[in-house]
């Protein structure tokens, strides 16, 4: 029997199937991570009707996954889809398919995964693609069979080694690769810059739903709220608990939108220096040297998209918080020119005056965002209170609270794997309803940093020859507990609360299997 593909990917085009073939996920692990392995004669596609030995495309499986999981947002504006994914590290890309007639143009495709979710997509908002549209449709049926969508990490993994979805994703991936083959010669593929949608209306119809309707086609979740404003410029302020990833959305507004990134960190003993620039001497004399909000305002002076990420606005001291005030305020063009000594374009500017430099920055409001987050109430450490005249600055103010199972078990999993992820998510769950002011004994709960931290420790003891269960217990006393535990007068952790976080871990555990 002739082996199919024979050295594992060929190049069609300008396309070329081998880095799929290359790629290794423990996604759908029934079926493998990696390697040759054989598609079973019962799910051959159509397109191919040589008893060949077809193997799986793992990019091509890996694609199917990240939809099944809800991860890949796409939007339709009459011959153009704009699809948004996730990279292995978690960065959100940004991709095109652009019909004209018959010819396709794909703009910033990858080379791996992206190219198969672009075709899962084509087949289901274009129409294109029959056996793939059919056999995603199958895909969907026997996954709902059991469960809703979209699945999170451990259950997409429970479900590989389900027979009917098992051979139901062979299927899909045979088609997968032969329509990559077959159809990737007729297409160009661009690099230009993506820019997201208003909306991700058609991310429903991926897994088997109808799109949103126009009245709620506006995504009103806060991420959504303060992507569509970023696309045009906004001052905002991102509140909540700490560890709710306020400043990890902060920063991808700033990649969706495909513009600069420029962040500052609020702590005591912050200098102007720090924050604006400074004059350095030189040989050839005093030079000034921007610091990170120069640096902003010089860049979008320039014309580009910028955004500048002010991450714990509250630990800046009082009159560091003034300089905000002022460059917030925005000003006319005529005002503008009566500072700089020259005309603007019409529309609205910040400015910055560079001390001792004798230069003024401006920024067109349109190409610089300002996000700001903090972390508000009394038990945080901050340098004092909300001035109401910073509070009028922001045009939003956005709370940020826990992310669901569904968006963060996904990141919990690659660091510890599925079993250790899901008992860190309960137990991170729990302990929200553990602290003090539930009448409990914790003095903080777990965040999604807490959780990570624990994770990364309890991989290291795993690999260092502990059992999971045994690791798990142990990366509890360093990780978590000093966390959220309160210390005694004497230094100590609270025992009382110490044993509170090994006693919920230990009826997880029972629960799980791993303890008895």
């Amino acid at each position: 029997m002739k082996r199919w593909p024979p050295s594992g990917g060929q190049d069609w085009g300008m396309f070329t199937t081998t880095p799929g073939f290359r790629f290794k996920t423990k996604s759908f692990p029934s079926i493998g991570t990696g390697g040759n392995v054989c598609i079973p004669d019962s799910a051959f596609s159509a397109a191919n009707s040589m008893t060949q030995m077809h193997k799986v495309s793992w990019g091509a499986l890996e694609a199917a996954c990240l939809v099944l999981r809800g991860q890949v947002d796409a939007a339709r504006d009459q011959d153009t889809l704009t699809v948004c994914m996730p990279d292995r590290n978690g960065v959100l890309l940004l991709s095109q398919s652009c019909r004209a007639g018959n010819q396709m143009t794909w703009n910033n495709p990858g080379s791996t995964v992206r190219p198969y979710v672009l075709l899962i997509v084509e087949a289901l908002l274009f129409g294109i693609h029959a056996e793939v549209k059919e056999r995603w449709a199958r895909l969907l049926g026997a996954v709902s069979a059991q469960t809703s969508l979209p699945l999170t990490a451990p259950t997409l993994e429970r479900l590989s080694h389900d027979p009917a979805v098992k051979e139901a994703m062979f299927g899909l991936v045979d088609s997968l690769y032969f329509t990559a083959r077959d159809f990737a010669a007729n297409r160009t593929e661009l690099s230009d810059p993506v820019s997201p949608p208003a909306a991700w209306v058609h991310s429903p119809v991926l897994l088997g739903k109808p799109p949103l309707a126009r009245s709620g086609a506006v995504d009103l979740t806060p991420a959504g709220l303060l992507a569509r404003r970023a696309l045009t410029g906004v001052r905002a302020l991102l509140y909540g608990p700490t560890g709710t990833g306020k400043t990890e959305l902060a920063k991808r507004i700033a990649l969706q939108n495909q513009s600069a990134l420029v962040d500052i960190k609020g702590r005591p003993g912050l200098e102007d220096r720090d924050m604006i620039g400074y004059i350095a001497p030189t040989a050839s004399g005093p030079r000034w040297v921007d610091g990170p909000v120069a640096r902003a305002f010089r860049m979008a002076q320039q014309g580009l998209p910028v955004t500048l990420v002010v991450d714990e606005l509250l630990r800046f001291e009082p009159h560091h918080r003034n300089l905000f005030i002022g460059l917030m305020d925005d000003k006319s063009e005529q005002e503008v020119a009566a500072l700089i000594g020259k005309s603007v374009p019409a529309g609205r500017y910040y400015t910055l005056d560079l001390p001792g430099a004798d230069e003024v920055l401006y920024a067109a409001t349109r190409d610089l965002n300002i996000i700001c987050t903090t972390n508000v109430g009394g038990k945080y450490v901050q340098s004092g209170e909300f001035d109401p005249a910073l509070k009028r600055r922001f045009q939003m103010m956005l709370s940020i609270g826990y992310a669901p199972e569904a968006d963060i078990l996904p990141l919990y999993t690659k660091i510890g794997g599925a079993q250790a992820a899901a008992l860190t998510y309960q137990l991170e769950f729990a302990t929200r309803s553990m602290t003090t002011s539930q009448g409990q004994l914790l003095a903080e709960p777990m965040n999604i940093g807490v959780s990570l931290n624990y994770l990364q420790e309890v991989t290291s003891l795993v690999d260092a020859g502990l059992e999971l269960a045994d690791a798990l217990r142990s990366a509890l006393l360093v990780t978590v507990a000093p966390f959220c535990c309160e210390f005694t007068d004497e230094g100590e952790l609270d025992e009382a609360a110490i044993k509170s976080l090994s006693t919920t871990l230990e009826q997880l555990l029972r629960k799980a299997g791993l303890a008895t």
